[in-house]
């Protein structure tokens, strides 16, 4: 069915401009309001050349859209609704405490077993 194959396609495009942490970052401070290059550029800590080729990627895959008040140019989400969604997204990068415990418990049985080491006299090479 080839629909399926052109949703997949259209899905697959939009989770590649996700893929950087810039843009993810971009679409959250969107959220709140809207911002210029400039001020995307303080609060993000990156160059102004950085934060415009981002929101060209952004723009040019339809996620952001461009006001003009004077000289000032505005950006904000065309669908707000896709930051909620990336919100929705840390659960699956959550770790599961479980899986944090276990570690934990292995890291303190490590740190007996090496220290042990660490505190043992240096054995003599016989010859």
């Amino acid at each position: 069915m080839p629909f399926r194959a052109v949703v997949s396609a259209e899905l697959a495009k939009l989770f590649g401009v996700l893929s950087h942490p810039m843009r993810i970052r971009i679409i959250e401070e969107l959220k709140k309001e809207d911002l210029t290059v400039g001020t995307l550029k303080d609060i993000m800590g990156i160059s102004h050349s950085a934060v415009s080729q981002q929101l060209a990627v952004l723009r040019s895959h339809h996620l952001v859209i461009e006001t003009r008040q004077g000289r000032n140019v505005f950006y904000h989400l065309r669908k707000p609704d896709i930051a909620q969604w990336i919100m929705d997204g840390v659960s699956f990068i959550s770790p599961d405490t479980s899986e944090v415990e276990k570690m934990m418990s292995a890291i303190k049985d490590v740190q007996s077993v090496w220290g042990e080491e660490e505190k043992a006299p240096p054995k003599k090479k016989k010859r």
